[in-house]
């Protein structure tokens, strides 16, 4: 979404406007924020190329409850909070894992345990440590001769760099090209496609779903959980697609395909 100012509205000029998927395909579109804070009031060459944040108000009957994201490296208000990595911990450690981790935080498993805990309109910290996360060894493990982490990183690249601004990340991630005259150089961002981004995420939900020592019924009952979602589907393509794919993409993966 983009903010839209309308200064007759006194009490709330800020209007949210849903962004379409049509300018989404052009890589150099960037929303219009309300506020913008100037690069001499902070430290950007202290961050990552790309930080996680997630979104700090929400309620367990949204859409989803748990929303979160890279950014490039940037200001973020208060109701963003940034996961920053520790002192010490060098930019590519962080990257290393990060997209592990922002990829855990984004899955249907990972927000039905948030909404049995989230009891306000906030996503404190507090309750951010308390979820349940899988641990990074598990993601060295292979599930058919693939790596998870690998598969994960692949998948959250492809996801989050669709626009020049995060070119920085990409490049960090090892998107470059490796031969000919452009060698070194970050690739094209991936083109925003619905149907591409809809069968990746499908992907890491099941993925996470079978790391989570979970089953097809267990699935099937957390997908269930998310009414919104449901009828979203059913609205735009006669049925609960996300369902479907999610129970199609765990099929595989419990018959040691990672795909």
């Amino acid at each position: 979404a983009e903010i839209v100012i309308n200064p007759s509205n006194l009490h709330r000029p800020a209007q949210e406007v849903p962004v379409a998927a049509v300018r989404k395909i052009n890589p150099s579109f960037l929303p219009d924020a309300q506020y913008w804070v100037s690069t001499t009031d902070f430290k950007f060459a202290d961050m990552p190329s790309a930080v996680i944040g997630f979104k700090d108000v929400t309620s367990p009957t949204n859409v989803r409850s748990a929303i979160a994201a890279f950014i490039p490296a940037s200001g973020a208000g208060h109701t963003f909070p940034l996961l920053l990595p520790k002192p010490g911990t060098s930019h590519a450690d962080y990257l290393h894992i990060a997209p592990l981790l922002l990829a855990n935080l984004n899955s249907f498993a990972c927000d039905f345990f948030l909404r049995q805990k989230l009891q306000t309109q906030h996503l404190t910290l507090f309750m951010l440590e308390q979820l349940p996360v899988i641990a990074p060894d598990r993601f060295e493990q292979s599930i058919g001769g693939t790596k998870i982490a690998d598969f994960i990183r692949q998948h959250v690249l492809a996801l989050t760099y669709t626009a020049h601004d995060m070119a920085p990340f990409a490049r960090d991630m090892g998107y470059v090209h490796t031969i000919g005259p452009h060698k070194g150089e970050v690739k094209p961002p991936f083109v925003w496609n619905d149907e591409d981004r809809r069968t990746r995420l499908a992907a890491l939900d099941a993925l996470f779903i079978h790391l989570y020592g979970l089953g097809a019924d267990d699935a099937a009952y957390i997908l269930d959980t998310f009414p919104i979602v449901r009828d979203q589907d059913t609205k735009a393509f006669g049925r609960y697609r996300t369902k479907d794919d999610v129970l199609a993409k765990l099929a595989l993966i419990e018959a040691g395909k990672l795909a």
